[in-house]
């Protein structure tokens, strides 16, 4: 979980992807049910893990941005950089986070966003967890999916579709997370490419799965490996890096034509 879930593409046709060096990651509260205040962090293990990661992104042919956490010593959750923002062109659409733990976040996100030409939008009284809860798939990859549940408001969708208009042919799908171990839309679903994407159809609603299916092709990802985080991948063109002991659903890929990267506790 550590090294899969740190980072999401800003712009999915750019292949520019954001990460956040993991120098103040530890735990220091629990806010979801993976988070067992029990277990501490390695954190001479996670800057290994993060770095194997941000090679393994860029020997794929992705073009990685690090920000530095200067300041956020007291933010241990600012390094899942997923939570950062939604991209649209040269908007940033940014995320109000819903635990209290995580809100300072946003001041370091706007200021990296805005000192890399990015124009931020957002309000910061709705609920929104950036492209943790919004990833980009189907035809032309002009359709926003976006997880609604106890991080994403549903007042969300109408202002991310009002505030990132550009006038071309998007729109904003809402997509409902029942199962609180998939808190986020990126912990249960992932966009391989505009026809396709894997999920674990359970941690949505009925008329979700039904909605999604109008969109892309699913590939049903088994609770098992959806536990293990199968679906917070990476997507690379034709290289879906994944965390390791997601083998049935790494064959199923490559089986496609993708090619797997496999990452575990280097």
């Amino acid at each position: 979980m550590a090294s899969s879930t740190l980072i999401r593409t800003l712009e999915h046709h750019a292949k520019r992807i954001l990460m956040v060096r993991p120098t103040y990651f530890e735990l220091k509260y629990s806010i979801n049910p993976w988070m067992d205040m029990k277990r501490g962090v390695n954190r001479e293990k996670a800057l290994n893990q993060w770095n194997i990661l941000k090679t393994t992104i860029e020997n794929c042919g992705a073009k990685v941005d690090v920000m530095e956490p200067t300041g956020a010593e007291a933010l241990p959750d600012i390094v899942f950089a997923a939570n950062a923002a939604i991209i649209k062109g040269n908007k940033a659409y940014l995320a109000s986070f819903a635990h209290p733990e995580r809100q300072g976040e946003r001041y370091f996100y706007e200021n990296w966003f805005t000192e890399n030409g990015y124009e931020c939008v957002g309000n910061q009284d709705i609920p929104s967890e950036g492209a943790g809860d919004a990833l980009w798939g189907g035809e032309q990859y002009r359709t926003l999916f976006m997880g609604v549940g106890t991080r994403t408001d549903v007042r969300a969708l109408g202002d991310v579709a009002s505030k990132l208009d550009d006038s071309t042919n998007w729109k904003v799908i809402g997509c409902r997370l029942i199962d609180p171990r998939f808190y986020h839309i990126d912990t249960a679903f992932c966009p391989l490419n505009e026809t396709s994407a894997i999920y674990y159809p359970y941690a949505f609603d009925h008329i979700t799965q039904h909605n999604m299916r109008n969109e892309t092709e699913l590939i049903e990802v088994s609770l098992e490996e959806a536990r293990n985080f199968a679906c917070n991948a990476v997507v690379v063109g034709q290289n879906v890096i994944m965390h390791q002991g997601n083998e049935k659903i790494a064959n199923k890929l490559v089986n496609k034509g993708f090619h797997c990267q496999i990452r575990g506790h280097e």
